[in-house]
Parts: C-alpha cells; structure tokens; sequence
C-alpha cells in the first residue's frame, strides 16, 4: 500500500464512511475505492486529488509520492530471480508491521491441493475484515465445477471463515475422506449431515466430516 492509499483508507475509517459512500461522493465505485485502499489498483493523480478533497484532507502527499517514485525509476533496478509460488502453506496471514491492524495479507490457496497459488492484500477495519475478526479469514481458489447450480465457479475466489460450527443451508469447505470440498450443508437427525453438489446429494456421517470454515464472500475474474 502506497502513502497516498494509506491516507485515503484511514481517513475514510476516521470519518466513519463506507467504501460506498466515498465512492457515490467522488464519482466512482466502492469497488473501485477498495482497490485502491489494498494497493490493487494504482490511482491516478486526479482521482486521488478528488477523493482527498472529498475527504478533507491534505493533497500534497501526491506530488510528495510522485517525486519519489520519479527518484526510484531513475536508479537501475538489479534483476531478481523469479521465485516459484506453489508451495504447500496454511491459512495463516502474513503481519504488516506498522501497518498490521490496517492490512493483511493473505495467501491464496487452491481448495483441492492447499498449495498456493498467489496471494491477496485485504484492508482491515478494527482487526475485523467482512465483520469477522481477520485471524479467523482465508482465500481459496475453487478447482471445479461441481457447484455451478449455486453460482460458484472453477477459479472463483472464496473467502472462508474459519469455524466448525454449522448453520444450515449454507456452504462450507469441508473434507470428507480425506479429500477436499465446496458443499452446501445441513445437519439432519442421527448426528448426520446432507452433502449438497450441483449433481448430487449425500448424507454423511457428522464424526467422518471436517468442517474448516463457511464460505462468506465470491469474487469472480472477468476474462
């Protein structure tokens, strides 16, 4: 996250208003707001100028950042050996320093194999990210297509809280006999739990499933 984001971030959560909000007041969308808070979306000079404004806050950081990144483009960068990311991790967020209680970032993993295949940075708002506190979050990439009739797709990233707890209806990542799954749930008599796919429904045994966390939120890429 550069400085000119940082500052938008935290004076937007200073003034207590929603990405939504902000971006109704600077002719944009909160999507696009959150981009730029996460440091996904590189924002211009005047975008960043109007959303300043809109918040009340000093400009001047853009002409300071724009100078430093002139300074840096100067220098010849040394060539870096590109590092293989698929490696076996765990849900585990990565700390930012200073920054730790404003972002995260997390790594993205691929629900069947758990190897990681990139990584997020998410704002946080009071160590708490979708309302759930940010220790409890995690990424996966979806690896197929078996729950199409719920509108999840392969390659859509699912953020998963961590819980064990069920409420019915809902899907989950779970794994089932050692293999790992996207299912809709729910607890039926007998200690047992229907296994919701686009084809099918089983009913399992609840002591055989390991639920690892509930899926709250689905961000699709747009080829």
């Amino acid at each position: 996250m550069n400085k000119t984001a940082e500052k938008i971030h935290l004076a937007r959560v200073k003034k207590n208003m929603t990405t939504k909000e902000l971006g109704k007041k600077c002719g944009v969308t909160s999507s696009y707001i959150e981009q730029v808070e996460s440091g996904k979306k590189i924002i211009n000079e005047t975008i960043a100028t109007r959303i300043l404004e809109a918040l009340g806050e000093d400009r001047s950081i853009i002409s300071q950042e724009a100078a430093a990144k002139k300074e840096v483009t100067q220098k010849p960068r040394p060539k870096v050996k590109a590092k293989v990311t698929h490696e076996s991790v765990d849900f585990s967020p990565s700390w930012s320093g200073a920054l730790d209680n404003v972002i995260r970032h997390y790594p993205i993993l691929n629900a069947y194999t758990k190897k990681k295949v990139g990584e997020k940075v998410l704002p946080t708002l009071d160590t708490k990210i979708e309302g759930y506190h940010c220790d409890k979050i995690a990424l996966i990439e979806v690896f197929d297509a078996s729950m199409e009739r719920y509108n999840i797709f392969e390659k859509d990233l699912l953020t998963i809280y961590l819980t064990q707890d069920i409420t019915n209806d809902k899907i989950y990542y779970v794994e089932y006999e050692n293999k790992a799954y996207v299912r809709k749930l729910r607890k039926e008599a007998n200690k047992k739990v229907s296994f919701y796919s686009s084809n099918q429904t089983e009913v399992v045994s609840l002591d055989k499933l390991k639920v690892i966390g509930k899926v709250i939120k689905l961000e699709r890429k747009l080829d």
